[in-house]
């Protein structure tokens, strides 16, 4: 009796792996699908109305570009995930759907936090909006995100920090969404930037998650990495249909990110796979935009600047002043944001993930340090020409 009931279940779990694997599959082609039918016709409409993202002195970009194609990331997210839910809940077992429904419930606080900040992005790219208006609506967002039960209760080590009571948990979640959706705000400035590192960051969280059995959030990665790939196609390399994902999208993906990342920290008791120090896996895939972000308001703040004035601090600028195509500065960025995910795997099995966390910031700092002292040699060599 015994032995027939562990291969039944056994059988369970083969006939859900191949529908969660069928599934991934389903949701990349259909959302990539979907993303090149919608963003030709956002092309138009932006067009059509004059929606452009126009030059200016910080702006590296020397012609207006339509923007608004970030309105699509949010709607075909929702639909595509609603279709695999419904097809979840229609052939798993009732274990599957049970699973499946404790984390939907952790969605409900991103749904309304992410209609937030879709309404105010589109607000900004449509009429424009002020600063403080948008860190409010973030703000409104970062709440509604950690009201779902969704907050970073565990460092695990990190600063030697291990669990985190709720009442420094909660608002330091809301701070930390409200920095990351800012910071990937901020990076977009380079053809492809913004999308190449989410996608970064997203591969290597659904990744993660699915090493984990975490399957509900390797769907939602596997989605985005659909609707990115379209994107990233017509803001890199479709030169004649060029298209940004203004503030709709790097708001939206912002939050995205955070979730995802704050929900794969987080420590919750489950039958979940395990995996060394979440909580540094998660920065790392957001390493880049985050501390760069920092290191630019720090600047700021020192020359006595407001922390939220927009200037030309960031790393994109600087390789971008240093010479480099907008291409050439995403490949790099780009590639540095993996390699430092990939180290970091790696290394947390067997050094002390602080030393991790040190060694990472030592090579951020000396990479600003190498960019800063080319750019002043570069600025020499122009003095001496003339």
């Amino acid at each position: 009796m015994g032995s027939t009931a562990t291969a039944i279940n056994l059988t369970n779990m083969i006939n859900d792996y191949y529908l969660l694997i069928g599934l991934l599959l389903f949701s990349l082609t259909s959302s990539i699908a979907l993303e090149m039918m919608a963003l030709p016709r956002i092309i138009y409409i932006a067009k059509k109305k004059g929606l452009y993202d126009i030059p200016n002195g910080r702006k590296s970009h020397i012609t207006p570009v339509p923007r608004l194609a970030g309105i699509t990331f949010l709607p075909i997210l929702m639909l595509v995930f609603s279709i695999c839910s419904l097809i979840i809940i229609k052939q798993s077992p009732i274990e599957t759907v049970t699973i499946f429904g404790t984390a939907l419930r952790k969605m409900v606080g991103f749904v309304a936090g992410s209609i937030v900040l879709a309404g105010i992005g589109i607000k900004d790219d449509l009429v424009g909006s002020r600063y403080s208006h948008k860190m409010l609506a973030q703000f409104i967002a970062a709440c509604l995100l950690v009201s779902g039960g969704l907050y970073i209760n565990d460092f695990n080590g990190l600063f030697g920090i291990n669990e985190v009571p709720a009442w420094f948990g909660v608002p330091f979640t809301i701070l930390l969404t409200v920095f990351i959706t800012n910071a990937m705000n901020l990076i977009d400035g380079a053809d492809g930037l913004a999308s190449g590192i989410a996608g970064v960051a997203l591969i290597s969280l659904g990744t993660m998650f699915f090493i984990r059995s975490m399957f509900f959030y390797s769907l939602i990665c596997v989605i985005l990495v659909g609707i990115l790939i379209p994107f990233f196609y017509y803001n890199v390399f479709n030169t004649n249909r060029k298209v940004f994902m203004g503030d709709t999208g790097s708001l939206s993906l912002g939050f995205l990110l955070a979730y995802l990342g704050i929900r794969f920290a987080m420590n919750i008791p489950s039958s979940y796979g395990t995996v060394d120090s979440p909580a540094l896996i998660s920065l790392s895939a957001l390493f880049i935009p985050l501390f760069d972000a920092l290191r630019v308001m720090i600047e700021r703040a020192i020359k006595g600047k407001s922390m939220f004035m927009p200037d030309r601090r960031h790393l994109h600028h600087k390789l971008l002043d240093l010479g480099l195509s907008h291409r050439k500065v995403m490949i790099n960025i780009v590639f540095w944001a993996q390699s430092l995910v990939i180290f970091n795997i790696m290394m947390v099995h067997i050094v002390n993930i602080n030393l991790v966390f040190l060694f990472d910031i030592a090579l951020w700092f000396g990479l600003i340090q190498l960019l800063n002292a080319l750019k002043k040699k570069q600025k020499t060599r122009f003095a001496l020409f003339f």
